[in-house]
């Protein structure tokens, strides 16, 4: 029943890539991070856009996923920022990818396999600095770092860590920010006492890659600047996503009619109905419901009663000439006339990372690229 296009534009993900770019000075390389099917953009083509845009890294989340680059063609190292269980060390080596490395289990299962297969296993190294999610607590990453140095086999490439709130402009989040900040310099200038000529050191997401320089180090791992879902002032982002689909049926209906589920929209005056074939199935989600909106012919047409699992109403009244079949656009657009993710992101309640990717992410069989 459901109907969903999502169409990806080329040239906008190598303009963000650009844009980005021309920020940072030469000393400082990109790694550009395509996880999660690129934040519903595709992770494949997306990460082919930004090898040829000069990617120093393809940044994943799983082992699978580099697995599916290299099987891909991609050459370009890759990191995997969620470690690898180490049942994984082997197929870790023989891909040719570079785990982010929280814990000694994976790192003892690296050395055997690097043994075995009498090849290198190239690490980064993750400190939490304050995100309490993955990375080798604070306190214990001096210990941590020599044992890791023990292991044969175990080259360790990098250093890095993972901003909490750096994209928020609160004074107290600012501040916490600058902690990490800190913490990390102060770890970096410990280590470099020890490591001299350690590669790669990297800190910065989107946020801190575009307002926090002095973040930079060597290595940045934009990912949702990338996709045009990040507003920054004076920087050009794009999205290069748009979301679309059809009209299924138009009916007019009398005023004071209940309209789909739960009776939560009654109509006042005669209204033109279009019921378009997407719903919550599709990542249309029911936070929608008497809130959204989307393009009809250019025209902005409102979201009427609750989103179903696959179908959603339209209030098309004021439209002339709305016709079965018409294209009908999510999010996206040309000119003034457009839907953007930061609006949906607004009436769901939620963050453009995850508009991106239920809206993106879900539909692989309809998703295009152009140019």
């Amino acid at each position: 029943m459901g109907l969903i296009k999502v169409t990806i534009d080329r040239q906008v993900l190598r303009n963000n890539f650009r844009e980005i770019k021309r920020l940072l000075p030469p000393s400082v390389s990109v790694g550009a991070v395509v996880k999660s099917q690129a934040y519903g953009h595709g992770m494949v083509e997306c990460a082919r856009v930004f090898a040829q845009e000069g990617a120093r890294f393809l940044v994943v989340s799983l082992i699978d996923e580099g697995i599916t680059l290299r099987e891909s063609g991609l050459e370009e190292p890759v990191l995997l920022m969620g470690g690898i269980w180490p049942q994984e060390a082997q197929d870790c080596i023989r891909y040719g990818l570079t785990p982010v490395i929280s814990g000694l289990q994976p790192l003892k299962a690296l050395s055997r396999a690097a043994t075995e297969l009498n090849q290198e296993a190239r690490v980064h190294i993750k400190v939490d600095t304050g995100m309490g999610r993955l990375g080798v607590p604070m306190e214990e990453w001096r210990e941590f770092l020599d044992e890791a140095l023990s292991y044969p086999g175990v080259v360790l490439e990098g250093l890095m860590s993972h901003f909490s709130v750096a994209d928020s402009p609160e004074n107290s989040d600012v501040a916490y920010t600058m902690q990490q900040m800190e913490v990390f310099k102060a770890i970096v200038e410990e280590v470099r006492k020890k490591l001299p000529h350690l590669k790669w050191i990297h800190l910065a997401n989107s946020a801190a890659t575009l307002q926090l320089p002095q973040t930079h180090w060597n290595l940045v791992r934009p990912g949702l600047g990338l996709y045009g879902g990040l507003r920054i002032p004076q920087i050009n982002l794009q999205e290069a996503m748009e979301v679309s689909s059809r009209i299924l049926h138009i009916k007019r209906v009398p005023g004071g009619r209940f309209l789909s589920y739960g009776r939560a929209f009654r109509t006042t005056r005669e209204t033109l109905v279009a019921v378009v074939p997407v719903g919550y199935a599709l990542g249309y989600l029911r936070s929608l419901s008497n809130r959204g909106e989307m393009l009809v012919r250019g025209e902005r047409a409102p979201v009427i009663g609750r989103v179903c699992m696959d179908l959603t109403l339209l209030d098309v009244t004021h439209i002339p000439q709305v016709e079965l079949g018409d294209p009908v656009i999510l999010m996206g657009g040309k000119g003034k006339q457009r839907i953007t993710v930061f609006e949906v992101a607004q009436w769901m309640d939620t963050i453009t990372y995850e508009v991106f990717c239920i809206l993106g992410g879900s539909h692989p069989g309809q998703r295009e690229y152009v140019n």
